[in-house]
C-alpha cells in the first residue's frame, strides 16, 4: 500500500509533479495556470495535476457515468471511447433535427421578437421584410 501524503506536504508534492509535467494538463494538453492534484476518489491514489476546470470536468464525467451508465455494465473506458468514436463520424449527410435551431431560424426568432416588442407599424413592417428575405 502507499504512503498518505500530508497536507503539508501537498503543495511540494503538487508542484515537483506539475514540473514533471512541464506545466502541461495531461487531458487538455494546454498550460496550467491554476493547478490542482488530482486522485482517484475510489483508491485515494494521486493521479497527476490537471487544471482546475478540467478535474472539476473530469469529477462530473465520472459522476455522470456512475448516475447514469454504471448499471450498463459497460465500464467508463469504454463508454468514453465510444463516445468519441461515435462523434467522430461524419453526419453531415443526414437531415436536421426538427427541433435544430439554424442560424436562420435563430434570426427569424430574434426579427418576430423584436417585432411583437415594437411600437410603430414602420418598424413592424421592417421586420417583416427582413423575415421575408431570408
Amino acid at each position: 500500500m502507499a504512503n498518505k501524503l500530508k497536507y503539508k506536504e501537498l503543495k511540494a508534492y503538487r508542484d515537483n509533479v506539475l514540473n514533471k509535467q512541464k506545466g502541461i494538463d495531461p487531458i487538455s494538453l494546454l498550460p496550467i495556470t491554476d493547478p490542482v492534484l488530482d486522485h482517484d476518489h475510489r483508491t485515494g491514489n494521486v493521479r497527476q495535476v490537471l487544471q482546475r476546470e478540467i478535474n472539476a470536468f473530469e469529477g462530473k464525467v465520472i459522476n455522470a457515468f456512475n448516475r447514469y451508465c454504471r448499471h450498463l455494465g459497460a465500464s467508463v473506458e469504454d463508454i468514453l471511447i465510444g463516445l468519441i468514436e461515435y462523434w467522430s463520424q461524419d453526419y453531415s449527410g443526414n437531415p436536421i433535427h426538427p427541433r435544430h435551431m439554424t442560424d436562420k431560424d435563430k434570426l427569424i426568432k430574434k426579427y418576430k421578437r423584436l417585432m411583437k416588442q415594437s411600437k410603430r407599424e414602420s418598424t413592424k413592417e421592417k421586420y417583416r421584410k427582413l423575415i421575408s428575405e431570408l
